[in-house]
């Protein structure tokens, strides 16, 4: 096993005393959560989002048994938490962080009152959070200029904190962006130990891959294969992106995409074992729907 990455330990220190006298209980309080959110984005045959249908068009099934939906909503208009969550190691400066910054500013550009945002950076072996959920959006701009890439990347490690990604937030609406290019060069953890905290995060995790160069983790898979499976397992989606021009655009397809995505959310009962349990939603006709792979629980 590698070393303790420098990364979780800056982490804790970007949170003080709390973090670490508390990390425990954060990870407890995120095992016994009641409420699970079950974000669904659903397209038609031809790619086009789809934020027409009724709770009635919608079926929900755990571990293959359908389960009735008691409460649904559609997401459009509500505030919105966003997460940008930034590779600033040596590979990821000069163009490719200028179009990150590009990016994330078309975000900044369409926020509504009650939207919020927060920065985390990784890159040399440490984890900071730039800028705390409920601080000023104002304030983004100028730390997204001071960014500059260097040294190695934690990658992996970074994601195994991601369900306190959204501490302190007030938005039900809520949407982590992770920026990369998806080579990992100093974490503690493995690809499979992040995507395993990604599978209890109740949030989806959307990954713009830039650039992703050949190679294998030690799991055998490529880079980009990790990235898609990250997203995949938390309801987000992958996108690469091959030419840094079109990066901005698609940030902007993603924001509308995130206007139109509807919430289905159901508790636990409590009774039976706790253990990974597989979530389905089907929609009637010829669609597309994209959710979050599963929860870790009793049944519904």
């Amino acid at each position: 096993m590698k070393p303790l990455s420098v990364g979780l330990c800056l982490w804790a220190f970007a949170f003080g005393g709390e973090a670490r006298g508390q990390e425990g209980q954060a990870f407890r309080d995120q095992a016994e959560v009641t409420t699970v959110l079950v974000p669904v984005t659903v397209r038609d045959s031809k790619g086009r989002l789809v934020a027409h249908l009724e709770k009635e068009a919608f079926r929900f099934f755990v571990d293959g048994m359908e389960f009735p939906i008691t409460s649904f909503w559609r997401e459009g208009g509500l505030p919105i938490a966003y997460v940008f969550v930034v590779d600033t190691s040596g590979s990821m400066n000069g163009r490719r962080l200028a179009q990150v910054r590009a990016a994330i500013g078309e975000f900044l550009a369409a926020l509504k009152p009650g939207d919020e945002v927060s920065l985390i950076t990784f890159g040399a072996g440490e984890v900071h959070r730039r800028l705390r959920l409920g601080a000023d959006p104002a304030a983004l701009p100028p730390l997204l200029d001071r960014l500059s890439g260097y040294g190695t990347t934690a990658l992996y490690d970074v994601l195994s904190v991601a369900p306190r990604f959204f501490e302190g937030a007030r938005a039900l609406r809520r949407a982590a962006l992770l920026f990369t290019d998806g080579v990992d060069t100093a974490s503690q953890l493995t690809a499979e130990g992040a995507l395993m905290t990604l599978e209890n995060l109740q949030d989806p995790l959307y990954v713009f891959g830039i650039e992703p160069p050949p190679g294998q983790t030690e799991e055998g898979l490529t880079y980009e294969q990790v990235l898609a499976r990250f997203a995949q397992a938390t309801g987000g989606r992958y996108m690469r992106v091959d030419k840094l021009e079109a990066l901005r655009a698609q940030a902007a397809e993603l924001r509308r995409e995130l206007s139109q995505r509807y919430i289905i959310a159901f508790t636990p009962s409590g009774v039976g074992e706790v253990k990974w349990r597989k979530i389905a939603v089907r929609v009637e006709g010829p669609y597309t729907v994209v959710t979050r792979e599963g929860y870790r629980g009793t049944l519904p």
